[in-house]
């Protein structure tokens, strides 16, 4: 039988449209990844084929004080650029750029001649080297503008502020601490390019932007803040010293008024400045407190009911031994009670209460007012002291730590712990930061005083504010402190700082403190100032602090409407001037000058005066003048009514009513 042929025309056709087939389904599966599955990541490549994206400082929200005064903002500045294809004469532009700008001319030149349609020559530009750009009219040299960041104040609350970088990125302070909040969206400038791949420039270019930064409202008082740095600088000057801190707090809320550290600088150029002038000792130096925490013995002793006030102990004539240590006084004493141990700061009285009170219970109480841990203040960098577990205290540790050698503490925990004291015995988280807004200056975030716990009765806390009372004193270590016609709660200390080489105490090397509160019923402000390294014989904290404390509340307390008793109360600020001519009045308190007699004055209020005659007002009375601006005063610091003396910086801002 004859087998059947096969029809391989037919199978061939049949070959070719599986084929074709197969083809057409390869052909619409790829379309389909292309158009749908990959459809985004294509188009941002034919986008980038097409554009090249220029990145651009954004703009960072405003940093402000508790009454709205700018402490940071962003300014729109010119960054130079260059089409170096289109640069006629490299030599010339090289040469005359490199002038204005004083940066490197061979590499400036070597970025002109690279033929690149965009070639950055230098970001952030004064506005008179714009100008000075722009009337050369160079070809191929073009602008773009970014934001700088900019601190009108200059170093006035600068190591709270902080600073940012080139890149708008903060690196200390709140811009750091709040650097994701401050920026605003990323600008970008998009360069097209043409079918051959050549970028495409048009003149000077505005790019496209769009904010979403929001603002930070500081607890700061910018006239405070600058009342604390002035007196701060003056004594760190006066004494030679390293540095120095203080802090001012509301000790009901826990709200930071002030905050200055010594040495300062200059945000703007915080490049010209060693890197340690930036740290905020404040908040981030661990030290030992010396005499200033017997305060706080006092208010665990008092609350344990252990010792009181009349109590008295034998003070060993200057010199008592325990164990292989020799405790001593600065002036001998026989028997004191516990109330003449605060006032004359007594470290023999203090560790004969320790011992009283025992190494566990007084470890409670320095946990209890919150040292060795974090106030959660919301800066960066904020150190936590060292408090070691009475475990691994040795025999003379239960004393020593009675006068403040061997615990370290931070500035923000003992001006703290002082305001639990001077507000009944709560302890409150201390806070920088009242409220955050947005662009449209709609709050979104608001902060309000947190209580963190009870420390010590409000019975205990009036016997310690009468101990610290007596200490400023006439024959205290603190009277030094109070300003006249004022009442003062506060205390002392002299802290011998550890030498590294030896591991022991210096004999000349100390940290001079005062801390205290007025008015010492009713405090409306709390205050610790601590020298670093002061230089004389007489170098405790109170010859060398005190004076710093009462100079600075002799200017703030009556801004905060806390007025010694019988002082003259002056409604109006002109009531200070003659009519006739521009002098200082001399008003007294108790019967003493604080006018021209005492080398002291009261601040007029300038507000609303033209130039000539605000300066004929106050030139001449030993005040370092520095204004802004031109037309009539909008803003002046110190404030009108406010103490002031030679060599007190003012500051006044003039602004044209056009």
């Amino acid at each position: 039988m004859k087998a059947k042929s096969i029809n391989w025309f037919k199978v061939r056709i049949i070959l070719i449209s599986c084929l074709l087939f197969v083809g057409f389904a390869l052909v619409v599966g790829r379309m389909f990844q292309l158009q749908v599955l990959n459809k985004e990541q294509l188009y941002k490549l034919a986008a980038r084929q097409h554009h090249i994206q220029i990145p651009l400082v954004p703009k960072r929200g405003v940093i402000y004080d508790q009454k709205e005064n700018e402490l940071a903002v962003s300014i729109e500045v010119d960054s130079v650029y260059a089409d170096s294809k289109k640069v006629v004469d490299v030599e010339k532009a090289a040469r005359d750029l490199a002038s204005i700008l004083q940066i490197d001319r061979g590499e400036l030149k070597q970025k002109l001649r690279s033929r690149k349609s965009f070639e950055w020559i230098q970001r952030k530009i004064s506005p008179k080297e714009t100008a000075e750009i722009k009337a050369l009219r160079l070809a191929g040299i073009h602008m773009l503008k970014e934001n700088r960041r900019f601190y009108p104040n200059s170093q006035l609350a600068a190591h709270v502020v902080g600073f940012v970088g080139l890149d708008s990125k903060g690196l200390e302070g709140v811009e750091f601490q709040y650097d994701a909040m401050l920026n605003g969206n990323n600008h970008v400038w998009t360069l097209s390019r043409d079918a051959l791949g050549r970028e495409l420039v048009m003149g000077d270019a505005v790019p496209k932007k769009e904010d979403h930064y929001r603002n930070i409202f500081l607890t700061l008082d910018k006239h405070l803040q600058y009342v604390v740095e002035v007196e701060l600088n003056r004594a760190v000057q006066k004494w030679g010293a390293k540095g120095g801190m203080a802090i001012a707090m509301e000790p009901r809320t826990g709200r930071i008024l002030a905050m200055a550290s010594n040495p300062i600088f200059n945000p703007n150029q915080y490049y010209q400045y060693r890197s340690k002038s930036w740290r905020n000792q404040a908040i981030s130096d661990n030290f030992e407190p010396g005499s200033l925490f017997k305060t706080f013995l006092a208010a665990g002793a008092l609350e344990e009911k252990i010792v009181r006030p009349s109590d008295s102990f034998y003070c060993e004539n200057g010199s008592y031994k325990v164990y292989d240590r020799t405790i001593h006084d600065q002036t001998k004493h026989g028997w004191l009670t516990f109330q003449q141990i605060i006032k004359y700061s007594s470290n023999i009285g203090a560790s004969k209460v320790a011992e009283k009170m025992g190494k566990e219970r007084l470890y409670q109480y320095i946990c209890a007012f919150g040292f060795g841990e974090k106030t959660r203040v919301g800066l960066p960098g904020e150190g936590k002291g060292i408090v070691h577990h009475p475990r691994y205290w040795p025999p003379v540790v239960l004393d020593t730590i009675s006068f403040g050698q061997g615990i370290s503490v931070t500035g923000v925990q003992l001006v703290t712990a002082l305001s639990a004291i001077a507000n009944g015995g709560v302890l409150m988280r201390p806070y920088l930061v009242e409220k955050i807004t947005n662009e449209k200056q709609e709050v979104v975030e608001s902060f309000k005083p947190e209580m963190v716990r009870r420390v010590i009765s409000e019975e205990t806390g009036k016997k310690v504010v009468g101990l610290l009372k007596g200490a400023t004193e006439k024959g205290g270590t603190g009277e030094g402190a109070v300003p006249v016609g004022y009442e003062v709660a506060g205390k002392t200390g002299t802290a011998q700082k550890v030498e590294s080489l030896f591991k022991e105490y210096s004999e000349d090397r100390t940290n001079a403190g005062f801390m205290g509160f007025v008015p010492p019923e009713d405090p409306k402000i709390v205050l610790l100032v601590v020298i670093d390294e002061p230089q004389g014989s007489s170098n405790t904290g109170g010859v060398v602090a005190a004076p710093v404390f009462k100079a600075i509340m002799e200017k703030v307390l009556p801004y905060l409407n806390v007025h010694p008793k019988g002082t003259l109360m002056v409604k109006n600020t002109a009531d200070f001037y003659s009519k006739k001519e521009a002098s200082w009045s001399e008003p007294t308190i108790d019967g003493v000058k604080v006018g021209k007699s005492a080398e002291k004055a009261v601040m007029p209020d300038l507000t609303g005066l033209p130039m000539r005659k605000a300066l004929s007002r106050i030139e001449g009375k030993g005040l370092i003048i520095k204004f802004s601006g031109n037309g009539r005063v909008v803003e002046q610091t110190p404030r009108p009514g406010t103490v002031i003396e030679k060599g007190d910086i003012c500051y006044l801002k003039f602004q044209s009513s056009i």
